[in-house]
Order: C-alpha cells, then structure tokens, then sequence
C-alpha cells in the first residue's frame, strides 16, 4: 500500500515543491548561501543600536538590509556567495563602507564596523579584511574559492575535486569504476574515517550516482564554479542524508557587465614521461595519449539589476594508449607457450599430477607421463623418450575446447614463459557537458534562480588479446558505452522583513547509460565453443565470449560481468526553510526531501550473462604437498576441468552465470526535518544548537511486487504485496534517527577562537546500491567442487541450467535454487548506519594575513552496513559444510547424508551490524589571495579502523564466529600521514609590481608571471597478505600465511627485488581441520610505500585591451616525475610475492593551454 501511495502521489510532492518555494525556505539555505554577522560600535566600544547595514553586491547591485539590534549586533541571511560593500549609517556617526567583503557559502563572514562621531555627509571607506575567523560556526568546513579551481593544477580531467585532498582528514581522491561507468571521472574519497557515500548538492539539487553513490553523476567544469564548501564535522543541523563530507557546490551567475572566456587545454604523449615500469625494452615508442579540453564561457545582463544569464560549453576529446594492468609489468602479461599448449610440462619443475588417479584421494594422485608410441592413449607428439616423459599431458586427454579457446589467444611475443607477451591499445573517450544558468531580481526582496546542466559522452574501449578478447587495455568498459547525464534545479529567495527569510529549491537529476561488448550479438560460448549453460539463445543480451580465469595468466574471453548495461536513474529533490533573526538568537527550521528511481537491466551478479570458468590448479595438484601454481592451473584448463578454490575471492567460484528475468527497479524516499539555533550569548561566545530527524521508509519495487525477502529458514523467496505477503515481508526501518548537534565558540581575543562540537550524520546509502536485483529479478549462479582440489565439471559439460524459464510468482513464495546467489534483509528492523562525529579545534590568525588552525577530530561509526555470508563453511569441511547445503554430512565419505537445502551458493544477509571508528590531529594554514599571495595547506595525522572498507557491497575476509573479530583492523583507506600545501604566487616583477614596474623592455617582459602548486607527503596504505586457500578447505573465508620470522622491509622495486622480506612468511600447507588454518596473519598488517608528488603551473597574462587578455598557461602534473607505486602483491602463491610490479600512471605530464577572457 505504502508503494501505492509513493507511486501516485510523486507528481503531487514535486508540484508542491514548487509551491512551497513561494512560502518556505530550503533545508540548505545556508548551505547554498552565507551570512554576514557583526556588531556596530562607537570609538569607545559601546554598541550602536539601531544602526541600519545594507549589503550590495558589487556585481550585480542586489542588495540586502538589516537593522542592528539594541547591543550594536546585527546578522544578514542568505547572501548569494560573492564580493560585496557593506554600507553602515547611523544618527550622528559618519557613514561607513567596507569594501570588497568576501561572502562565502555555508560561512558567516563577520564584519564588525567601528563608526566615528560626524555628519552624515562626511564618508568614511575602509577596505575589508581578507582574514576572518570563524567565531559563531562550530562546524569543520574547507571553502574552494573560483581563483583556487581556476589557477591551481588540476588533474587531466580539469576536475574541482582535485582540490578537495587540500581537506584536513580526506584520503587521496581516487578515480573508482570503469570510466564508462563513470564518464564524468568523478573521485572517490574516504573523509574523516567514514565511508565514501559523501553528499553532493549543486545549486541544491541532490548530486549523486544512484547505483555507485560513492560518485557524483555530474561534475561541473572547472570554467563554470564559483566556489565549493566542504564540510566535514560537526554539521549545521541545514546539512544532513551525508556519510564523511557534505560537498556545495555554486555555479557562476550573469553579472551587470558581459564576461567571456575561450579555452583550450593541451597534453599528448610528446609531453608525457615514461611510466617507472615502461622501459625502451618492452615499449620502443610511447603510446598514444592525447587530451584536448575546449569550450567557452559567456554571461551577463539581460537586463541590468533585475536578470543575468550564464551559459558555458566544456568539450573532452581523450584518445589513451592504455596497457592491461593486471600484469607484472605496465602491458606486459602472461600467455602459454607453444609447448604448454600442446601439454608438455616436461621443462617445468611444478609437477602436474593426474586428476584421474588417486582413487578419489587427492594426496594419492600421480604424476602426468606421457608416451612416445603413437598407438599408446598417452601418446604426446612432443615426448622422444621410450622411457616415457614424465610432466607431459597425453593428447588425447587435451580438452577439444580448451584447445579450441588457447588457438584465439596470441602467441608470447617476449621471451620466456613468464611476463612474455605486450598488448596495448587507446581508449576514446567523447564528453561534452552544456550548462546554462538564469537569474532574476524580481524586487529588492526577492531572487529567482534556474538552472539546467548536460553531459553526453561515447567511451570505447578495447580488448587486448584480439579474438581471445581479454581485459581492457583501458580503465575500464569494453565497447562501446553511451551516457547522458541531466541535471535541472529551480530555486528563490524572499526577505519578508529584515530578521525574517524564506526561499526553496526543487531539483531533478538523470542518468542514462547504454553499453555493449564487442562480442555483442554472437553467442560464442554456445554457438562456436559449444560449451552448454553459456549464453542464452532467446536473449541478445546475453550474448558473447565466457570467462576464462586461468591463474597466474592473462584473462581470457570476456571478463566484464557487469557489461553490457542499460540503465536510467534519476533523483528529485525539494528542500525548503525558514529563518528568523531575533535578538541573539538565529532560528531556523526546514525539511529535506530525496527521491531516487533506478531502472537497470544489467545481469551481473558473480560470473556475468556469458558465464565464467575459474581454474586454480587444485584438480592437477597433490594435496598435502606444494601448493598449486600457474602451471596447476594451466594443465587444468588444458583437461577442460575447473571448480577449485579461487584464491583471489577467497570462496569456491568453479564457474557460474548471471541471468536477469525481471527488470531490477528501486523506488527510495528520503525524509529530513531539523530545527536549530545559533545564541550568541555573549560577543565572545555562541552557542549553535541543532537538532534534526531523517526518516528512511524501505525501498520498493516498480513491477509485480513490491519488494522481496530471502527466508534463511525455509529456502523460499518472499515477494511483497501478492500472495497475502505483506507489502514489506516484516521489515521495518527505523523511525528513532534523530541527529542532535551541539557546538560552541569562544573568541579569547580579536586573533584566537575555540570551538567544539558533537554531532550525528545518518548514512544516506540508497539501498538500491546492495539490493539493486537478486533472484528472481536476477539470478547469478556458482558451482563448484566438493573441496578445492576436486573439479565440479568440464568444459564439455559445461555450466548447469539452474532455472528459470517461467518462475511463476503468483503464490509470492518462490523456491531459490541451490547455486544462485542471494543477498538479503532479515526480518524485523533494518538498522541503518549513523555518524557520531566531535572536533575540539583551536584557530588563529597570524600576520601577513595567515590563518591557522589546529585540532582533534573523531569520528565512530555506528550500525555499518555489510554482508554476513551466512552460507561460508568452517575449516576443513568444505562444501558439505555449508550450513544451508547439508544437514548431516559424512565427511569421511564426502557424501551427504541428509540435505537442507542443497545451497552451495554465497548467501548473504546485509544489515547493519558493524562499527568503524577514527582519531585525528587536524590542522590547516590558510591565507586568501591579496598582495599576490594564497596559501592553502592542510595536515592530518589519524587512526582508522572498521572490519571492511565499503558498506554498499561489502563482503568480510572471515565469516567464522570464532575468529570474526579478525577482521577488525586498520582499514584498508587509512592514511597516518597527510601533508598538503597549495599556492598561488603572482610574480612582484613588471608594471605594477615592487621590481621592475616602469615601462622598459625588461618590464615587459616579466610582467603578469604567474606560479601555483600543490605539494603532497603522503604516507602508504595497508593492504592484506592471503594464502592459496588450498589447505583451508572452507567456502566463504581466507587464509592467510604463517609469520614465521621477522618482517623486515627491504624497499626494493621491481622483479626480485621485494619491498618486505617474503621469507618471514610461509604458506599454510597443513589440513584445515588442523591448528590455526587460517594463517596467523591478520587483515591490512603491512603498509605500501608512500608518496611525494608536486603538481605545477607557470602562466602569463597578456593584456591586449583593457578588458580583454590572453593567458598562455604551463601545467605540469607530478613536475618531478616521482614514481607513485602501488602496494607489492600480497598473494603468498604468487611469483610475485611482497614485490611491487606496478606503478600509478601518473607520470610527469605537461599540459599547455591558452584562455581567451574579456
């Protein structure tokens, strides 16, 4: 019923959202705007009541008023973000202006006046001070003013959030996901020890990718910002729906006088050093890699004080050599050899033992011997001994298939049999983003504002093994994808009296995103390879090459599960407000309404539409002895065998399939209320009061049913609304969320301001994220051995056809099978994450107009969601322990004697049940730009701790309950040490300037030299070491390796050269049902190197006319060239253990761009 109602009454809520603009102001009102507070006094310090404060805006002459109250104080709300004049007058003082007052988003900019005994007629003007305290605020916040976005280096992408690693306690801005699912290349970030579901706004509409909402959908171009607020802590009660950062971002607005700019940015792989790991060896030449940013801006008067106009297009033209980099070097993987693929292992140490022998017992295999007779059944025409070869495959036991597959895949074009084969290919990415934007100053008290944003883009990528297809030569999306992103918002404000003020804002935000493989449209599994269960012949989308992960070697056919993708998402906001000043008290209340929809039809669960075979090695290895290797590996696949333990996963994959049924849909409200109060108890101390209350009804389909269930005590599926179910299956959200935010500063003296703060976030996940489409909307499936050195099946079997050519819903109770995977609610209350956030900082400003702050920061996170795989097995006991596959299992026959429900699928139950928590000392200099000068640096020196980094797909490295508590450790984001330092410097050389100002030639030629940077110290990342797995015998959990001496860090780079000593740790080769199986290493113990990296720009302003000049401008990205390697490898199997083969590809890049502006 409750869907019902939602469904129907959608056009109704955004209707009267835009009623409501007209009486109602937005719940972010402060946060799309700012404040100026002060108090007026006479020479002696008394206050001066009654004075009368008008605020103009020096652009376009909008102007507010207040009246200072009885003690001289007076405040003015939502001030649009800008540079204005505050004009003071009062009876029997001079009038005053200050000029050139900075207003700021989400700030409240103090402005006390001293006024002087005189006529009205005798005009005092001051210039306003660059350095204000934040002495009423109690929140942690970071403004990006246009000046920063425009004129400190910025990444390839041109991107403002760049600039947000300048955040005390943010974590290095990642790009995350495929760049086709990403286009706009938005950045990933963990802040103040939280999770990355950080809240967007832009112009107040809600910025946020539904599916993946760790990203924002739409990222505006640098040309078109005015300014960005970050806050991290303690938020205004306006502020909430946001788990580490509530991010504002201001579009730029139409001025009074016509503004203009034309630009182009230019970077290509002449200006590109090589990659630390690109030698002339393995890449003569450079690659390709070019990077065109163009577009233009233009605004101004429609008509002079009343309405303006902003329009902007920004062009990305990128054409990427990209290279796999999965492998031990930058586009250098492994491919079989010729003998290899014909069977012979003969020159190979690892010794290939014969599945079929052993009678069942895995530790009494023997060893592959090969025959030179050509009548024998083990006849290898690669054997010349009569004695027989020993580590040799027959070639009548060679797989067809197999055979058939490793026939696509290129031969080493590298010597050796290891890191010998170098593919790479360019990436095309298209984007144009179009955003226009109109202003209207309806009458002196009320402001009109709309404005609508666009981005269309085409992605290509390539794969790099040709008709074998293989992982992308790309970052990600193979193919060719489509996505347009829209982003509409409508907004005013009205001042009804000067202490009281209301305004609104509706928003709506889309994606759409079509993508498909270039094996789209042949059904090769089926069709060409003749492997049964891949593809399906009724259903285009399902068409294509499987997956074949081989380890140790270069991914084979498809690898992208998730791909294709049609998808179409959209959001709705409507936020509204009232304020009212009165005395010493600022009184402001509103709500806070989201609404997402997400439409996919994307079969991605585990293997993907086409299917995926995973070999391990187990099935030709001898348990008890060595564990397995590539070479396991490959003489399994060769056998056409697979269904071993994945030791990457740390769970029984064999192979699997996904298959999607219904369209997945997610209908989500969000509801927010708050009240608050800033009291200015005295001049020197504030009080801000807060309380606000979010309300999380449970998401609902758009179909047949309203929302599903699985019961972990029956095995069925619940479908809500039919059936006599209930509409939410007995699950409930929790109406208890109220977020309370308290604060308090004290201004010791005019320099010095302590604030502190506690408050509470609600985590705003969509659970569309975690809930998008399980069965029988999808159904992903796995299949795997009875332990890991067993194999499910072969490659001529192929994968089983689990269901569902009509599931029949009617009943609204549905049988899940055994091998599909599922993800489920409980019933009872769905407990929902919340922040609990504290901050004790201390600032003060410094002379030549610096600003400093330091403190402590906390934050702990309270009912983290995650994945609890209530279907992993213990130690030892492998698929038979499954608990929802056997009853009673007979382990010493591998038989069951009595099933459950014969699950040997992932089963997972999502709930809140976990905690995260992180400790911080923060500081921060800051000096706005004046006499030539910004400077913008933060350090942050901080703790963090959870049992898993994400919690929208979040899955843990051990589900036994007796070592559960293993997985609580340092998270894999922490960061101790963080250093950041920002500047812009213009040179005091030429005209105008301290040295060489007159009009000679030297003059000339230094003048309007301009430098900016950003230097970064950063400390490594933890990251996990695993073990094969092979002796764990357990579905669903990891193993670790044994220490069994001491960790010493080496520092090498490179093959052979290992960053710790791999020595101190040893496989666990003993049975599972032994002491400690799991290892005795924990999660994220050793940190990867760290980094130093200075970003650097050199630029020149030529002045051609008195409005119009060219700026010619150097970007160099990492202008040292310092290498920035990832974390070494951590598999204890590998080759490659505790070695660091890769680097970022962040190598030196130098950009030049020109910018046309008048």
């Amino acid at each position: 019923m409750f869907r019902i109602r939602l469904s129907g009454f959608f056009l109704s809520v955004f209707v009267l959202g835009f009623l409501l603009l007209g009486f109602v102001q937005r719940a972010d009102a402060q946060v799309l705007f700012g404040s100026v507070s002060g108090t007026v006094t006479d020479q002696s310090g008394a206050g001066v009541p009654k004075a009368h404060v008008t605020l103009i805006n020096r652009a376009t002459s909008v102007q507010k008023e207040a009246d200072a109250d009885e003690s001289g104080h007076y405040t003015i709300t939502d001030v649009p973000p800008g540079n204005y004049d505050l004009k003071v007058t009062a009876s029997g003082f001079k009038p005053l202006t200050q000029t050139n007052l900075s207003v700021s988003v989400n700030t409240v900019t103090n402005a006390d006046v001293k006024l002087q005994v005189g006529a009205v007629s005798e005009q005092v003007t001051v210039e306003a001070s660059t350095v204000t305290l934040q002495t009423e605020k109690t929140d942690l916040h970071t403004e990006l003013t246009e000046k920063a976005i425009l004129e400190m280096p910025l990444n390839q992408y041109r991107n403002y959030q760049t600039l947000i690693n300048l955040v005390p306690g943010a974590t290095p801005g990642v790009f995350q996901n495929a760049i086709a699912d990403t286009p706009e290349r938005a950045l990933s970030t963990n802040i103040n020890g939280t999770n990355r579901n950080n809240n967007t706004r832009v112009d107040g509409a809600t910025d946020v990718f539904v599916w993946l909402p760790h990203h924002t959908v739409y990222v505006p171009p640098a040309e078109t910002i005015q300014e960005v607020n970050i806050s991290t802590n303690n938020f205004d009660p306006e502020q909430g729906m946001t788990g580490g950062a509530a991010v504002t971002v201001i579009t730029k607005s139409g001025t009074n006088l016509f503004h203009a700019t034309l630009f182009e940015y230019h970077a290509d792989q002449a200006l590109r050093a090589r990659q630390f790991f690109e030698t002339p060896a393995s890449s003569p030449r450079k690659g390709k890699s070019i990077l065109n940013d163009l577009g233009g801006t233009y605004g101004g008067p429609i008509k002079k004080d009343k309405l303006f106009f902003f329009g902007s297009y920004d062009g990305t033209f990128e054409r990427d050599n990209r290279q796999v980099s999965t492998g031990p070097l930058a586009g250098i993987q492994t491919v079989p050899t010729a003998p290899l693929r014909a069977g012979d292992f003969s020159a190979i140490t690892t010794k290939i033992y014969d599945p079929a022998t052993g009678g069942g017992n895995p530790s009494a295999r023997t060893q592959f011997i090969a025959s030179s007779n050509s009548s024998s059944p083990n006849f290898n025409a690669a054997c010349t001994s009569a004695s027989g070869c020993p580590n040799m495959i027959p070639t009548a036991r060679l797989s067809s298939v197999s055979t058939q597959i490793l026939g696509l895949v290129p031969l080493p074009n590298l010597p050796g049999d290891t890191a010998n084969f170098f593919s790479s290919a360019t990436q095309r990415l298209t984007r144009h983003n179009f955003d226009g934007k109109v202003d209207w100053n309806r009458t002196g008290k009320h402001n009109i504002f709309a404005k609508y944003s666009a981005m269309r883009s085409v992605f290509h990528g390539v794969p790099n093994l040709g008709k074998a297809i293989g992982d992308c030569a790309c970052d990600g999306g193979l193919g060719d994808f489509h996505s347009l992103v829209q982003l509409v918002t409508v907004g005013h404000t009205l001042t009804l009296s000067p202490t009281l003020v209301v305004d609104g804002n509706v928003g709506f935000t889309r994606m759409s995103e079509y993508g498909q493989t270039p094996d789209f449209g042949t059904n090769i599994g089926l069709s060409v390879l003749g492997i049964p269960g891949t593809n399906n012949p009724n259903d285009l989308r399902d068409s294509g090459m499987p997956f074949f992960a081989i380890s140790g070697y270069a991914n084979i056919g498809n690898p992208e599960g998730w791909n294709p993708a049609f998808r179409n998402d959209w959001s709705f906001t409507s936020n509204h407000n009232v304020r009212w000043s009165h005395g010493k008290h600022q009184v402001s209340a509103g709500t806070d309404i989201v609404h997402h929809h997400l439409n996919h039809w994307q079969p991605e669960l585990g293997a993907g539409p086409r299917g995926e075979f995973d070999f391990g090695g187990g099935p030709t290895a001898l348990a008890g002895s060595a564990a397995p290797d590539r070479f396991n590996a490959l003489a399994e696949f060769e056998l056409g065998l697979f269904g071993e333990l994945n030791s990457g996963a740390g769970s029984n994959i064999g192979a699997g399939r996904s298959e999607q049924f219904i369209k997945a849909t997610a209908r989500e409200w969000q509801f927010g209320w708050f009240v608050g109060d800033r009291y200015r108890i005295t001049n020197k101390l504030t009080v801000n009061l807060g309380l606000r209350y979010e309300y999380y009804p449970l998401m609902t389909r758009n179909g047949a049913f309203t929302f599903d269930r699985y019961d972990f005590t029956t095995n069925q599926v619940l479908l809500g609304g039919i059936g006599g179910n209930s509409d939410n299956l007995g699950v409930t959200t929790s109406k208890k969320l109220f977020a309370p935010r308290i604060g308090l500063a004290y201004q010791i003296n005019t320099n010095t301001v302590v604030r502190a703060g506690f408050g509470i976030t609600v985590d705003p996940l969509p659970l569309a994220r975690p809930l998008r489409g399980f069965y029988p909307l999808t159904v992903g499936s796995n299949f795997t051995g009875i332990n890991s050195f067993s194999p499910y099946a072969s490659l001529s079997s192929g994968i089983p056809v689990i269901c569902c050519s009509n599931i029949n819903i009617s009943s609204g109770s549905i049988t899940l099978p055994g091998a599909a995977l599922e993800r489920s609610t409980g019933t009872g209350l769905l407990k929902r994450g919340y922040i609990e956030s504290w901050n004790l900082v201390v600032e003060r400003k410094l002379p030549a107009n610096f600003l400093v702050s330091v403190g402590y920061v906390g934050t702990q996170t309270v009912h983290q969601f995650a994945d609890r795989n209530v279907n992993a097995s213990l130690p030892g006991t492998g698929q038979l322990g499954q608990p929802l596959n056997c009853a009673v299992p007979n382990y010493a026959t591998g038989t069951c004697t009595t099933l459950k429900f014969g699950r040997t699928a992932e089963t997972d139950l999502w709930q809140g049940y976990l905690s995260a928590n992180y400790h911080a000392l923060q500081a921060s200099i800051n000096r706005q730009f004046s006499h030539g000068l910004m400077v913008k640096g933060a350090y942050t020196y901080s703790k963090a701790i959870d049992f898993t980094d994400d919690d929208g797909w979040a899955s843990l490295a051990w589900n036994d309950p007796s070592v559960f508590r293993r997985n609580r450790a340092r998270a894999g984001f922490d960061t101790p040490h963080i250093f950041q330092l920002a500047y812009i410097y213009e040179l005091p050389v030429g005209k105008g300037k301290q040295w060489a100002s007159g009009e000679s030639v030297v003059a000339k030629i230094l003048s309007d030299w301009q430098v900016s940077g950003i230097f970064s110290a950063i400390h490594g990342q933890p990251f996990s070491l695993t073990a094969s797995a092979s002796s764990l015998n357990a579905v669903g959990q990891r193993q670790t390796p044994d220490q069994v001496g001491p960790v010493k860090k080496l520092g090498g780079i490179g093959t052979g050269q290992p960053f710790y000593d791999p020595t101190a740790f040893s496989a666990v080769i003993r049975p599972g049902t032994g002491p400690n199986p799991y290892g005795d290493v924990g999660r994220n113990t050793l940190f990867g190197p760290g980094s130093v990296n200075m970003d650097f720009s050199l630029f020149r302003t030529f002045n051609l006319t008195e409005r119009l000049n060219l700026q010619f401008r150097t970007d160099a990205a990492n202008f040292f060239n310092s290498p920035h390697f990832n974390n070494p490898t951590g598999s204890r199997s590998s080759g490659n253990f505790l070695v660091i083969t890769s680097a970022k590809n962040d190598e030196r890049q130098f950009r030049f761009g020109l910018r046309l502006a008048f």
